[in-house]
């Protein structure tokens, strides 16, 4: 044979094995258990080839010392401890987890295997400890005796996808949390819409727990279906979001409006999967939304019924007036009383008011400090015509007590009695007397002004009752009987 020939595989080690082959071939074995590289038994060497060719990472755990040799993948799972782990002992090598190699060593040696899955390991690898995942399988080593001489181990980390599974998981877990704790309801559908896969109602809707084609007539109405199907064929042509607001039969059998907003589910291939979606039950929503229409409405007719008033305080205030100033002053006044009446209703939304707090309040501008005002007796609630009407006239007879009468001096007061009475027939009847006490001499006017005007035809034709003024020398009183049911009632 020519000297030149190559030479035989089986008289070449290592065979390749890139790196690690050429590692091994310039390493100096004397100094290490398994001696120098020529003296090495057959068996050894046989493993040796069989993993520098694998392309999975793999080690050789060799002798009682587990003398480590491996392959350039193996070499990448080793980290920084590369090339220093080559031909160390493993439990040196690794001595973090020295002692789960102890016991891979001794069952290996043994005749025996061992696989693990998903393996958690603290490890050093890239200078400080950090948890691992890996598939391991190992398996005992023949030598040419026919007994076990080191063990193989075929490592495939799996942290990456460890890892995944678990960020998974945790945010499986956090969606899951979320629907749990939310008060919206969940649904799934179909691609198509066709079919409800599952809800949950939230109490709100019934439940659907198995696939159900029939959702449409379970949830909606015949006469909204046609308009909700709509957008849903939007969304699915559009592959965008669904979003509708509408009726559906709530589980209690009541009528109820949810706002509901689903997104598609897509394929790698962008084909629509599923539908995901929550529904927001807003029906105590709709229903203040139509309360407040109504109020706005209703302060629509409000604010043209203040207008007419504040034309006719105009008209009266200024058409006979001899002293601009002062009817301007009286005008203001009454815009002022207006406005606070106004304050009132505002805040019971126009829908009904204390009878007494709206005479209390129509009296405080005028009123002096100190024991010259008492209100006692019943109180109802009044309409909000009622209590404007009541508010111009007591701001009119408190006017009238600090112009003319008992908040004129220092010692007059005024007293005011309100009273629910039922008569023979059952009905009720509200009574309220103005009394006015120690105040100048009374006269009794020339002409009727427009305070008295306000009081005495206004008030009655706005509560259905009779209105009493008197001017005793005494002191001015004023009364006023009317209908219960006509001052609650608009």
């Amino acid at each position: 044979m020519d000297s030149e020939s190559p030479q035989p595989l089986t008289a070449r080690f290592p065979v390749g094995g890139g790196e690690i082959g050429r590692l091994i071939q310039t390493r100096d074995w004397s100094k290490t258990p398994l001696g120098p590289l020529d003296l090495w038994p057959q068996s050894l060497k046989t493993a040796t080839n069989m993993l520098l060719l694998s392309p999975v990472p793999i080690v050789l755990l060799w002798g009682e010392d587990g003398v480590m040799i491996y392959n350039d993948a193996y070499s990448v799972f080793a980290g920084s401890r590369h090339p220093d782990l080559l031909g160390s002992k493993v439990r040196e090598g690794w001595s973090e987890i020295a002692d789960f190699n102890d016991n891979v060593m001794k069952v290996g040696l043994s005749g025996k295997t061992l696989a693990y899955e998903n393996q958690e390991l603290t490890l050093l690898r890239h200078g400080s400890p950090a948890p691992a995942w890996m598939n391991l399988d190992y398996s005992p080593v023949l030598d040419e005796s026919g007994r076990p001489a080191g063990v193989i181990a075929i490592v495939v980390e799996t942290t990456k996808s460890v890892l995944a599974q678990r960020r998974l998981r945790e945010s499986e877990e956090r969606f899951r949390a979320f629907t749990t704790a939310t008060t919206d309801i969940v649904y799934r559908m179909s691609a198509d819409w066709k079919e409800m896969q599952q809800l949950d109602g939230r109490n709100v809707l019934a439940d659907t727990a198995n696939p159900t084609v029939a959702w449409q007539e379970a949830y909606l109405f015949p006469e909204d279906i046609p308009a909700i199907q709509a957008v849903i064929d939007e969304a699915i042509t559009s592959k965008g979001v669904f979003e509708c607001e509408h009726r559906v039969r709530r589980a209690d059998g009541s009528t109820g409006w949810v706002l509901s907003r689903a997104v598609p589910v897509l394929n790698d291939a962008g084909a629509i999967v599923e539908w995901f979606g929550a529904a927001t039950d807003i029906t105590e929503r709709r229903r203040k939304q139509q309360q407040l229409e109504l109020i706005v409405h209703e302060l629509n007719h409000r604010v043209k019924n203040n207008l007419a008033m504040v034309q006719a305080f105009a008209y009266r205030t200024f058409r006979d007036a001899e002293d601009i100033p002062r009817a301007l002053d009286s005008f203001t006044a009454r815009l002022v009383s207006l406005g606070r009446a106004n304050d009132l209703l505002t805040g019971e939304l126009w829908s009904s008011a204390s009878l007494k707090q709206t005479l209390d309040q129509a009296t405080v501008p005028h009123r002096p400090d100190g024991e010259r005002w008492k209100l006692t007796g019943d109180d109802i609630r009044v309409s909000a015509k009622t209590a404007l009407a009541l508010t111009m006239a007591f701001h009119e007879l408190g006017t009238n007590a600090v112009r003319h009468g008992a908040w004129s001096n220092d010692g007059g007061a005024v007293s005011v009695k309100c009273s629910l009475q039922i008569i023979d027939d059952g009905t009720q009847r509200y009574r309220i007397d103005w009394d006015e006490h120690g105040g100048p001499r009374v006269e009794q006017p020339k002409r009727k002004g427009f305070g008295t005007v306000l009081i005495q035809r206004g008030l009655a034709a706005e509560t259905g009752g009779s209105v009493d003024i008197s001017f005793a020398e005494t002191g001015f009183s004023f009364r006023l009987d009317a209908p219960a049911d006509r001052l609650r009632n608009e």
